[in-house]
């Protein structure tokens, strides 16, 4: 708050308390008060009323000070009537009223929005553990059946599998923290059953498999990194065509492991390259594949937050795209300070 901008809002004060102070020097005036007396007077009327709105300014602006102050620190800045007075005035104490009400039936409704959201949370976590089971018999029944359809229809299982499990991971996202175990995680392991979850798909679009550097560890939770490598490597087998071949690899950094995919794809266009973690973001390659939904990616960027984890890409058109998570080695180095040593 400014003082200026203070004073404005009080030019009807200010304009009155001069007119009356002329409507006085004119009245003393013709009383014959001598003007030396009459100046006086009103010297010492301006200072009165100079030193109140000093004080009113300064109390006001301390209020407000401390109020916006709160507001920016609060998580839930609605549930600031809770921690603050109201203020001295009476107009104050009534706009102070009719935002408790406002900001009671905010809270009702925030509540009442997080309690659906939970319920839809819940519901989905049910529905898929309860697809989960008839699709995990399905695939055992056509990877012991070695016909030519059954190996076709394992594939399309690996699919639908992946995707249920996207839809299960995107309704945990907002509360990773209650299903994660951060520890020691081999990522040579993490790569095999990440690679192993669609091996019917890779073998059938003929991918070669590369790895390198992959026997070391780092501090993550292992099932989150697996679902986040299926991500990456669904993309590979979905942009990739001749002699196709994905090259994954590790190397350690200072306070990080590196965990790199590339393939050899059609890669990423250098204009689209700045919004292939936005939400629904296909891109052309996207439009020309029916099976893009643009969720993958800003799944795995929102879940490297929670995680501790960072993840970028890298790219050139016609001739490869390289996804790189950089791991923690430690539990101390993660960058979010809510994940705990376990």
């Amino acid at each position: 708050m400014k003082f200026r901008e203070f004073l404005g809002d009080r030019t009807g004060i200010v304009l009155l308390q001069m007119g009356s102070a002329w409507a006085c020097f004119v009245y003393l005036t013709a009383l014959g008060v001598q003007p030396r007396e009459v100046a006086l007077l009103l010297i010492t009327w301006f200072g009165i009323f100079a030193a109140w709105t000093g004080f009113s300014f300064y109390r006001e602006k301390k209020y407000f000070d401390q109020l916006m102050d709160t507001v920016r620190n609060m998580e839930k800045p609605w549930l600031v009537t809770e921690i603050l007075s109201p203020p001295d005035s009476w107009e104050g104490k009534k706009y102070w009223e009719a935002m408790q009400i406002s900001m009671k039936a905010m809270e009702e409704q925030v509540f009442e929005a997080g309690q659906k959201r939970r319920e839809y949370q819940e519901y989905v976590e049910n529905w898929v553990h309860q697809v989960k089971l008839p699709l995990t018999a399905a695939q055992l029944v056509c990877e012991n059946d070695k016909k030519k359809d059954s190996r076709r229809i394992l594939k399309s299982l690996e699919n639908i599998d992946r995707e249920i499990e996207q839809a299960l991971y995107m309704s945990r996202m907002e509360n990773t923290e209650q299903d994660y175990i951060i520890q020691k995680t081999q990522i040579q392991i993490c790569v095999a059953q990440a690679v192993a979850a669609d091996q019917e798909s890779f073998r059938q679009r003929g991918v070669r498999i590369e790895t390198k550097g992959l026997e070391t560890e780092a501090c993550t939770d292992s099932k989150w990194l697996i679902f986040m490598l299926r991500q990456v490597l669904s993309n590979s087998l979905k942009y990739m065509e001749d002699s196709p071949c994905i090259m994954i690899s590790a190397w350690r950094e200072e306070n990080t492991v590196s965990l790199s995919v590339e393939d050899n794809g059609c890669g990423i266009r250098e204009s689209e390259m700045g919004r292939i973690f936005s939400k629904g973001f296909t891109g052309s390659n996207g439009r020309k594949n029916r099976e893009s939904t643009g969720m993958g990616l800003y799944i795995c960027r929102k879940l490297c937050e929670r995680l501790g984890m960072s993840i970028r890409a890298e790219s050139v058109w016609g001739e490869y795209t390289r996804v790189v998570f950089e791991i923690p080695v430690s539990e101390q180095v993660s960058v979010f300070p809510h994940l705990t040593k376990v």
